[in-house]
C-alpha cells in the first residue's frame, strides 16, 4: 500500500474525493473502474494502479506530487526528522536504530547519495558484530559497493569525502590495498591555511585563549590517532604526550585513548611472552576505561584542570558513539579472543576477567 506520509494514498483519495462532493461509484464511473476497486483503495486494501494517477489528478483537482505527498514542506520536514533521529543515534551508541533510519530514508529517497553514504557506514560498522566470517564479509562487501556508488555520484564534496574514507578503509580491511589507495588518491586536499587558523588571528583577550585550546584539544586527538598503538614506542609515545598535555591526571574523554593504549599494549607483550607485564597492562586498560564509562554514564562533565586546556568545558554529550555497550564490556570481550587466549589459564588474569 502506498503511504502519503502518515497518511495512505487511498485514505487522500477518500479526502479528496469528499472534498470534491464526489460519491465512490461517481468516482469509479469517471475512471471506468469498479466502485469496489475504489472501496478497496479507501480500506487500504490496494492502490491504484499507476496509469490511474494522471486521471485521479485531474477529476481531485491536486497535483500528482500533492496527492503523493511529495510537496516540498513536506518533504523538507520528513528530511529533517531523519537527520535528527539519525544524528541522535551518535549520542545514543544505538546502531540498530541507525540502521533503519538509514534503510528508511535511502527507500523514501533513492538516489540521494546522503543517505547513500549513512546506509554503507551502517553496513560498515554492523559487520564488526558478526561472528560468522563469511556474513562478516559479506556485509562489509556490502558497505564497499554501496561506498563506490556514492563516489561515482555523489555531486556534495562532503558526503563524495565521507565514502571515499569509507571505502579507503574497508577495502584495505579485505587486504585490497591497490583499490584503497586509488579511492585514498581522490581525497579532496585541505586549504593550506585552516579556517581555524584564520578566525584565530582575528581574535584577542580570552576569546582567542579559548579557540587556541580548542585547536589544540583537535589537534591532540588527531596526533594521538596518527601515532596509534600499534607498537610499544607508539604506545609510549602517546602516553607521554597526553601527560606532557594533562600532567595532572583529568584525562575526561582522554581516558578512552590511555585505555586503548594499554590493551595495546597488553597484545604486544603477549607476543613478546612477557605475560606478567601483559596482565598489568589489561588491569590499566581497565581502569582507564571505567573512568572513561563514568565520564560517559554519569553525564559527568567539567572544565579541564591543565593549564593547556582550562579553558576547556568538557561534556559528554557531545561524545560520538557507535555502539551501546560501555567500554569495560567491550574490554572484557575483548580479551577473550586471540591472543589473549594464553593468559585465560593464570589465576592474576582469571581474577580480573572471568570472574
Amino acid at each position: 500500500m502506498i503511504e502519503v506520509n502518515d497518511m495512505t494514498i487511498g485514505e487522500k483519495i477518500k479526502e479528496l474525493r469528499k472534498k470534491n462532493d464526489l460519491t465512490q461509484e461517481k468516482l469509479a464511473d469517471y475512471l471506468c473502474v469498479s466502485y469496489q476497486a475504489v472501496s478497496k483503495w479507501e480500506c487500504g486494501l490496494s492502490s491504484p494502479d499507476l496509469s490511474l494517477i494522471g486521471p485521479l489528478t485531474r477529476l481531485l483537482h491536486i497535483s500528482a506530487d500533492e496527492l503523493l505527498g511529495l510537496t516540498d514542506d513536506v518533504t523538507d520536514a520528513y528530511r529533517e526528522e531523519l537527520e535528527s533521529r539519525y544524528q541522535e543515534t551518535w549520542k545514543t551508541g544505538d546502531l540498530a536504530e541507525r540502521y533503519r533510519i538509514a534503510c528508511d530514508a535511502v527507500a523514501k529517497y533513492p538516489g540521494d547519495m546522503k543517505y547513500l553514504d549513512w546506509l554503507a557506514w551502517c553496513e560498515a560498522l554492523r559487520s564488526w558484530d558478526i561472528k560468522d566470517e563469511k556474513e562478516y564479509a559479506a556485509e562489509q562487501e556490502k558497505a564497499i559497493k554501496h561506498f563506490a556508488c556514492v563516489v561515482e555520484n555523489a555531486t556534495d564534496e562532503r558526503v563524495k569525502a565521507s565514502s571515499i574514507q569509507g571505502i579507503a578503509q574497508y577495502l584495505s580491511l579485505r587486504g585490497r590495498y591497490d583499490e584503497a589507495k586509488k579511492y585514498a588518491e581522490l581525497y579532496p586536499e585541505e586549504y593550506v591555511v585552516r579556517k581555524e587558523m584564520v578566525l584565530y588571528n582575528c581574535l584577542q583577550g580570552e576569546e582567542k585563549v579559548w579557540h587556541h585550546q580548542m585547536m589544540l584539544d583537535k589537534m591532540l586527538v588527531a596526533m594521538l590517532n596518527h601515532i596509534g598503538n600499534n607498537d610499544l614506542l607508539a604506545c609510549e609515545a602517546q602516553e607521554k604526550i597526553l601527560m606532557a598535555i594533562i600532567p595532572d591526571g583529568n584525562y575526561f574523554y582522554y581516558n578512552c585513548f590511555l585505555a586503548d593504549n594499554y590493551r595495546g599494549r597488553a597484545g604486544l607483550y603477549i607476543k613478546n611472552g612477557e605475560y606478567n607485564t601483559a596482565v598489568e597492562c589489561l588491569k590499566k586498560s581497565l581502569a582507564y576505561a571505567a573512568a572513561y564509562d563514568r565520564f560517559i554514564e554519569e553525564n559527568i562533565s567539567g572544565y579541564y584542570t591543565s593549564p593547556f586546556l582550562n579553558r576547556l568545558e568538557y561534556n559528554p554529550e557531545y561524545v560520538v558513539r557507535t555502539g551501546t555497550t560501555s567500554m569495560e564490556e567491550d574490554l572484557y570481550e575483548y580479551v577473550k579472543r586471540s591472543p589473549f587466549d594464553k593468559l585465560h589459564d593464570r589465576e592474576d588474569f582469571k581474577a580480573v576477567f572471568l570472574k
